[in-house]
Formats: structure tokens, C-alpha cells, sequence
């Protein structure tokens, strides 16, 4: 009987040994970004607000939700909040400020390029200054410099494609790149 069970469990061993060692006939597809089929955004809410963070709201969800989900430390009056009408994008950045009149103002941005980052958002290659382009893989301080340079000599206009065309980004790693940022 122990024969038996010693010999099930060294093919139980073998087994396991030979399937960890086999390769994988799958491609594995390393994505940046994960889809947002579900139509939902990533906002940051900050100031003003007892529980400030990050909150996922549905697409096209005004400020004044995100506000509401982070809980404001005054209760909120239409009559008295300003600005909190406009449509949150992937990783917009809300503000609550409690004015001297006791109006709230909101004020709206975007992430910061380490929060999006970490968070899987987009980047805006128009906005990004050359410290967001060095903390990129690959893009030390001399390619931001030189990419900077570029999107200045183009009026301070830069679509992704133009990249490319940067002294220091070759095909590999433009490719490499392309995927932190949004592009049609």
C-alpha cells in the first residue's frame, strides 16, 4: 500500500513538474491600458471634501458627483457652487474650495503624470512637461529635452505620431512608448 501511494505521488510531482515546464502555445498581449467598456472614468477629488481620493464615476458624470461621492465638508447648495457643471474625462482632477463667502468653488485639472500612470490613464502628450517625459521608460532627460523642443518648434503642438520623428526615438521605441498615450 505505501508502495502504491509513493508511486502515485511521484507522478503527481512529475506531473506537475512537466506542465510548469512546458511552454505556452498562448501570446501573451501586454496591454498599458485596460478597456473601459463599462463607460466609467477615474477622477481625483481633493480640498475641501471629507474622504479625498480617487473615484471611478461614469463617463460623462458632472464634477458635482464626484464631489458628492467624496462628501463635502458643508452641505452643498446649487445656489452656491460654481463651476461643478462640467463633464469629468479619465483622470480629471476636482477640486472643492470653500470661498470666504461661503461659495464653493471647483476647480478642475488633470492628474498628475505618476498618478495616471499608476493608474493606467492616458497621458496628454500636449500638457506634459519635460520631468513627465524623463519618467517615462526608456526617455531620459536629454530625448525630453529634445522632444520638449519639438512640440515648441510645432507651435506647442505635438501629436503622437510626431514622436517619431524625434532625434533618439527609433521604431522600437516609439512602439514602446505609443502605448501610454491615448491616440485615435
Amino acid at each position: 500500500m505505501r508502495r502504491v501511494v509513493l508511486i502515485v505521488c511521484a507522478a503527481l510531482l512529475l506531473l506537475s513538474v512537466s506542465m510548469k515546464n512546458r511552454k505556452s502555445q498562448d501570446i501573451p498581449v501586454h496591454t498599458v491600458f485596460r478597456a473601459l467598456s463599462t463607460g466609467r472614468v477615474s477622477v481625483k477629488v481633493s480640498g475641501d471634501v471629507l474622504h479625498p481620493g480617487i473615484y471611478e464615476v461614469s463617463a460623462n458624470s458632472l464634477a458635482i458627483n464626484a464631489i458628492n461621492l467624496a462628501v463635502p465638508l458643508n452641505p452643498l447648495e446649487q445656489s452656491m457652487i460654481v463651476s461643478a457643471d462640467r463633464p469629468l474625462l479619465n483622470g480629471s482632477a476636482v477640486k472643492l474650495a470653500v470661498q470666504p463667502d461661503g461659495s464653493l468653488l471647483v476647480a478642475m485639472d488633470q492628474m498628475t503624470v505618476p498618478e495616471r500612470l499608476v493608474l493606467n490613464i492616458p497621458l496628454d502628450i500636449t500638457t506634459m512637461s519635460e520631468t513627465d517625459f524623463d519618467r517615462l521608460p526608456g526617455i531620459g532627460p536629454a530625448l525630453a529635452k529634445r522632444i520638449i523642443e519639438c512640440r515648441q518648434i510645432n507651435g506647442g503642438i505635438l501629436h503622437v505620431d510626431d514622436l517619431s520623428a524625434v532625434k533618439g526615438i527609433g521604431e522600437k521605441k516609439y512602439k514602446m512608448i505609443l502605448s501610454y498615450f491615448q491616440h485615435p
